[in-house]
């Protein structure tokens, strides 16, 4: 998901700054048993009272959630428990007036789904009361993804997007007082199998860029589509096939682009990154740049005989794009894979087969580009991760851009109790890794999926700590 954390300045850091920015401060909360019923944990946000989090036992966040709150040193300070009747949290954030939630409640018995919002106070009552925001057919499940919701980067607006297997869409904008500004559809008028929406743009305007994947009744590959003031513009490449593309936006100029992988053989691997920059959708070409990898970070990833060949491993999957304040962007890959394999045991004298899924998480590259789309500087780091049937629970990283670094954090390696890492970049690419809990000592692990930033400064992450569960809070140096 594309950050709107804008303040990562390549130009403006005095060499001062530069040598400052390397320090930061830990601090954890107190550890909790793990209770079944709030094993999963979704940091909503902060304000000057604390740091609000969602506990729950599942992705879907159904059937039951627990609201917490942490004092600023990570004290906990207050709890609320809600049971989820036929109904689903969809969304929640904090902005100004308190936590916004939206929810989506099933009606069986008149085969309408309902969306609404509500907003809570910092003791998690009720100050804005439930609002309807539309109804949904039943026939939206057809379309085969959930209603999206995407904050403006002032967390003063909304947007809902609600899906339909026919490819129309209802839309709504909110604001932070449960008021309606916006209600309509629109549809893309695409006579294909199957239509997604990969990823939104949603400015302090109250303006909304869609990228559309589709696929056609043939099957003959996935088209990409920019939808933008009522209008859909196909993506074309007849030599390469473009993979993994993200949307993102310059807010100083108000240019949009689109960022991600291209191949002339997917098989293979990726050849490079391309690149569309576009002012207003309906009347600029939206031309795609590419920028093959170099020989260098191939034989770096890759070792000197495949690198020779000029593909990166397909199993590289872009997981963060950091916006700069210059229109530039950060670009963050991550190789990772699952193998399956088959263990016989025997059970009884009898030999009997169990699977085993093995969870692989290694290294990271990551792409510096200037807004004209020239590569500026690239990294790697190498990572040590594996784990076996958890789902990859331990695996990956937290990212965090202040305005000074970009900063990562993960666990390495997994399998035997390891060490809590930072990696850390600097404007001018120079890199740093750091062991910042060491294992033997703390014996804990971060959840990365779970972890946000909260703050230009301030990144918080769920931590198994002694088989429980905790907080860890980096702060960075201003």
């Amino acid at each position: 998901m594309i950050e709107n954390f804008r303040f990562f300045n390549l130009f403006l850091v005095s060499l001062t700054l530069i040598c400052s920015v390397n320090s930061q401060s830990l601090e954890w909360s107190n550890t909790q048993k793990l209770r079944g019923q709030s094993v999963l944990t979704t940091i909503v946000g902060e304000d000057e009272s604390g740091i609000y989090l969602m506990r729950h036992r599942n992705k879907f966040v159904s059937k039951f959630m627990v609201l917490e709150r942490y004092r600023q040193n990570l004290g906990f300070e207050n709890s609320k428990s809600f049971i989820l009747k036929n109904s689903r949290i969809l969304y929640a954030d904090m902005n100004e007036n308190g936590i916004f939630i939206v929810k989506l409640i099933q009606n069986r018995n008149e085969k309408l789904d309902l969306l609404t919002m509500t907003i809570l106070n910092t003791s998690f009552d009720v100050i804005q009361p439930e609002t309807e925001i539309c109804k949904l057919d039943n026939d939206w499940h057809l379309a085969g993804f959930d209603p999206i919701i995407k904050a403006s980067p002032d967390h003063k607006h909304y947007l809902m997007l609600m899906p339909s297997h026919k490819h129309n869409f209802k839309y709504a904008i909110t604001d932070t007082k449960n008021s309606i500004l916006n209600l309509g559809n629109f549809s893309l008028g695409l006579d294909h199998l199957t239509v997604n929406v990969k990823d939104i743009l949603f400015d302090n305007a109250l303006k909304f860029t869609l990228l559309i994947a589709s696929q056609t009744k043939s099957g003959k590959g996935i088209m990409y589509s920019i939808f933008e003031n009522n209008d859909l513009k196909p993506i074309n490449d007849t030599n390469h096939i473009l993979i993994e593309p993200k949307l993102f936006k310059d807010y100083n100029t108000n240019i949009s682009g689109l960022t991600g992988f291209y191949t002339s053989n997917s098989e293979h691997g990726y050849e490079g990154n391309f690149i569309a920059n576009w002012q207003n959708q309906n009347i600029d070409s939206i031309n795609l740049k590419k920028i093959p990898f170099t020989y260098e970070i191939l034989k770096e990833l890759e070792g000197e005989t495949k690198a020779s060949l000029g593909f990166l491993n397909p199993n590289f999957e872009f997981i963060k794009l950091i916006q700069r304040s210059d229109g530039g962007f950060i670009k963050i890959c991550e190789n990772k894979s699952i193998r399956k394999e088959q263990e016989m045991v025997m059970v009884n004298g009898m030999p009997s087969s169990h699977g085993k899924k093995i969870y692989i998480f290694e290294n990271l590259l990551i792409q510096n580009f200037t807004s004209t789309g020239q590569l500026d500087w690239e990294n790697t780091v190498s990572k040590n991760q594996n784990s076996i049937n958890d789902g990859g629970y331990l695996g990956s990283v937290t990212i965090g851009a202040t305005p000074n670094s970009i900063n990562i954090i993960y666990n390495d390696p997994i399998a035997v109790g390891g060490d809590i890492a930072l990696a850390q970049f600097l404007p001018n690419g120079e890199k740093t890794i750091k062991i910042i809990a060491h294992g033997d000592e703390m014996n804990a692990f971060i959840i990365a999926s779970e972890g946000k930033q909260i703050s230009p400064y301030k990144m918080v992450i769920p931590v198994l700590k002694d088989r429980k569960f905790a907080l860890l809070k980096l702060s960075f140096n201003q």
